[in-house]
């Protein structure tokens, strides 16, 4: 009798998902505190369950640098499906009346169901959300002080074998590396597995490709900051080419959080948060390097554009106080041609956060910048940015100006189908374009750059100021 009421409860769960999908929730790995800040369920089919929801806070690095504000938060939940929509609902500290999801490309509602309780509902796989609340909006003075992350992700497949003396396998639970791991030509793959948490980083020492997969956590928010245990990165893949990093996330790091300088590496549906002090880049990628379907919350440069036949697309960006969205400067020569970027969201950008009504930029922050004065060699052309949205109040869309003794030229820039939803106007604070004599800028085109739904058709109804050597730079409405 039991094995036969077995048999049809499995049968009932198998009917139940092949009408309405399958949904897969994460454990919580034992030791890992859940968020007090913000509770998570989910429910597709008529089936609830609880998603664990991770917090990190900001109290550890506000105490290693002045830059960082404490009294800072972030809880994440992750999970993965197929079929029909998940909803998930969302309780919170505090009631509210209003909420939002970002990006709002997305097209999803936040809907207040009940006192502290929300809903979202979620209809695709690869989304990587911002749910926010009208107790804690942020604004010019103040950031958002408890953020709550939503990444829904597709369905895991091609696990690795846990006994393959090529792998390292993480099973769920907490890990410690005792910092960042040497790879030697014996690893192959990292696997993460749900509700693994790593406290660590790892390092390539050899030229073969290494992949690092699954669903677990990377953290290095255990280390100083700048911790003299780690080469720049959590992930610094700079040797052997080819390697891919995908589905996990990576948490609070000590400094940049993924630097692959060499060849063809691939970054996919991965999820970059807690960068609380600044020198927290995003990525820093090689020549042929592909970034797709990622989350990254930066506090410094959020994607090094640096290499040839560089592709990103489909990312979601929170840039923090410090950096810029697309940097091309620091190094001495910048040559880098091919680049193609698409369907990116920058969600927030928080350069004037803190700063209030007086707020002064530096040379690094702008959705496309030329960081410093150091880059003085350039060959740069053929860079497309395709389809780059941008939410809330942006102070600088672009600041590009070179050292006067600069060499070479960039040329054959355009950005098609720009969205902002609004830009702060201050008297010292400008869109600026300046080439060099024996370097100058030339055929920038501005295709559809749309502010407030205005498309701008000259460069002073953007405050642009376009300087010395530079020419052809066009602004275009169809």
């Amino acid at each position: 009798m039991m094995a036969t009421k077995t048999i049809l409860a499995l049968l009932v769960q198998f009917l139940i998902r092949q009408a309405f999908g399958n949904l897969n929730t994460y454990p919580a790995p034992r030791g890992i505190q859940a968020s007090n800040k913000f509770r998570v369920y989910l429910s597709q089919g008529g089936q609830r369950q609880s998603s664990f929801t991770y917090i990190t806070t900001s109290a550890q690095r506000a105490t290693e640098t002045p830059k960082t504000k404490g009294g800072r938060s972030v809880s994440w939940t992750s999970f993965s499906f197929s079929g029909s929509a998940v909803t998930a609902e969302i309780h919170t500290p505090h009631d509210f009346q209003n909420c939002i999801v970002r990006p709002q490309h997305y097209g999803y509602k936040c809907q207040r169901t009940g006192s502290k309780t929300a809903h979202v509902t979620i209809s695709s796989t690869s989304r990587m959300m911002s749910v926010e609340f009208d107790y804690d909006y942020g604004s010019i003075n103040v950031d958002i002080k408890d953020k709550m992350l939503i990444f829904a992700d597709p369905p895991e497949s091609n696990v690795p074998n846990e006994h393959d003396s090529s792998v390292l396998f993480y099973k769920a639970g907490v890990h410690n590396l005792n910092g960042q791991m040497h790879l030697n030509n014996n690893i192959k793959t990292i696997y993460l597995a749900p509700g693994a948490w790593v406290e660590g980083g790892f390092l390539t020492t050899a030229n073969h490709r290494v992949t690092l997969r699954g669903r677990g956590i990377l953290s290095t928010r255990s280390y100083k900051w700048r911790d003299e245990e780690f080469l720049w990165a959590t992930l610094n893949f700079d040797k052997g080419d080819n390697h891919v990093v995908e589905g996990i996330v990576m948490v609070d790091p000590q400094r940049f959080f993924f630097r692959g300088l060499s060849g063809y590496n691939t970054i996919r549906n991965v999820k970059m948060i807690a960068p609380w002090a600044h020198n927290s880049d995003g990525v820093a990628i090689g020549r042929d390097g592909l970034v797709e379907d990622t989350f990254i919350w930066a506090n410094d440069d959020s994607f090094k554009v640096y290499k040839d036949n560089m592709v990103v697309r489909r990312c979601v960006v929170w840039q923090a106080q410090n950096g810029a969205v697309f940097q091309f400067g620091w190094w001495k020569k910048r040559y880098a041609k091919k680049i193609r970027i698409s369907d990116v969201d920058v969600i927030h950008t928080d350069w004037c956060t803190f700063k209030g009504r007086k707020c002064h930029l530096s040379t690094n922050n702008a959705i496309i910048d030329l960081g410093g004065n150091k880059t003085k060699s350039f060959n740069v052309s053929d860079i497309v940015f395709s389809n780059i949205r941008i939410e809330g109040s942006c102070p600088r869309l672009v600041y590009f100006k070179m050292n006067p003794s600069s060499t070479g030229s960039v040329t054959n820039m355009h950005f098609n189908n720009w969205s902002v939803e609004s830009q702060t106007t201050h008297d010292h604070l400008h869109n600026e374009i300046q080439g060099a004599n024996k370097a100058p800028i030339s055929g920038w085109t501005f295709t559809n750059l749309k502010i407030g739904g205005h498309c701008i058709s000259s460069p002073n109804q953007a405050d642009f100021r376009l300087e010395s050597h530079t020419n052809n730079i066009k602004f275009i409405c169809h």
